[in-house]
């Protein structure tokens, strides 16, 4: 039986055909090697996400080289890690009417993830430029494009009552036209009884939508949050984890802070559970660790793993992304993972 501290254990939703619909940015990912001082001459924060236009996205375009491309945003590469373990994805989003959003649909339908993806006509596909320095960290330049027209008309199709979870990145609150889509989609989401899942995306957004964020945790809104440990520090104005903790332990929901190279931990409003990090030999690139986490911590919560089996099916499954270049899956998690899919 699942463990009654998690939150999928208050509800049968056994009936519903999708684990998890994700709704984030689509993005198209280019990645380059870069140290940090290029990181710095080209006027951006190391180890942080920028939105810069397209304009200035050009010009990071043009002072690296050897881009490579790959299909990303952090919503979607959830849903990618969802699927590649044997769940049943799906994914709301807006690219632009040109050649990369038509091949970013196409990839993720090869992933295995049901798109519910509205073509913005007078916009481009959005894209993160991702440069990799030493240890993996990541410095991240996202020029939107179409992902911020994300509609409510594409968050009223893609059918919540249909899933046991809606999994929203915190990036969404950056355009006002995604932000409102999020505003629906929790919506439609407690009208349906599913559960709502929230991850910060990144300090600064923290920064930014604090308030708004801390209004959805402390509200009820969210079942399941999710954020690093500095995201969690922020969010709670906490000098420590334990403060932190201990705060998020008051919010009443369901919480997973990932440590980094120490672990990660789940906050109940009754229970602490700390686990190791699953080990890795080579850290390539750190892109898409946390969605990940997230992906594994998903399909555990949606097939009846209790909270430390998911935690460490989360860190399995983050553990094999830094270990390569690109923030999806490079071998089937469902293969790989053996008796973690089964634990309780």
């Amino acid at each position: 039986m699942l463990d009654p501290r998690w939150p999928f254990a208050a509800g049968d939703f056994s009936d519903r055909p999708i684990d998890v619909v994700c709704v984030g940015h689509a993005l198209v990912d280019r990645l380059a090697y870069a140290g940090l001082d290029e990181v710095g001459a080209a006027g951006l924060e190391a180890g942080a996400m920028t939105l810069v236009d397209a304009v200035r996205a050009g010009e990071i375009e043009r002072a690296f080289s050897h881009w490579r491309e790959v299909a990303g945003g952090s919503a979607a590469n959830t849903a990618a890690g969802v699927a590649s373990l044997g769940g049943s994805p799906a994914f709301a989003g807006a690219v632009g009417d040109d050649a990369a959003g038509a091949w970013y649909l196409s990839d993720l339908a090869r992933a295995g993830v049901e798109c519910a993806v509205d073509t913005v006509g007078n916009g481009s596909t959005g894209v993160c430029h991702v440069l990799i320095s030493g240890g993996g960290e990541r410095t991240m330049a996202t020029s939107l494009g179409a992902a911020g027209e994300l509609a409510l008309s594409t968050i009223e199709g893609v059918g919540l009552q249909r899933a046991k979870v809606v999994y929203v990145e915190g990036y969404l609150l950056d355009a006002a036209p995604a932000s409102a889509a999020v505003t629906r989609a929790l919506e439609l989401a407690k009208e349906a009884g599913t559960l709502v899942s929230l991850t910060l995306s990144d300090p600064f957004v923290v920064d930014r939508h604090g308030e708004r964020l801390r209004e959805l945790v402390f509200g009820g809104t969210v079942d399941l949050l999710f954020g690093n440990e500095e995201e969690a520090m922020a969010l709670m104005g906490a000098a420590s984890r334990s403060e932190a903790a201990a705060r998020l332990r008051r919010s009443g929901a369901a919480t997973v802070v990932t440590l980094g190279a120490a672990g990660a931990m789940a906050i109940t409003p009754d229970a602490e559970i700390v686990i190791e990090a699953d080990g890795v030999e080579l850290v390539e690139d750190t892109t898409g660790a946390g969605d990940l986490f997230a992906a594994g911590c998903l399909y555990g919560l949606t097939h009846e793993l209790g909270p430390e089996a998911a935690l460490r099916l989360g860190s399995f499954a983050a553990a094999e992304v830094i270990s390569h270049v690109g923030a999806r899956p490079a071998v089937s998690l469902r293969d790989a993972a053996g008796d973690r899919l089964s634990a309780r």
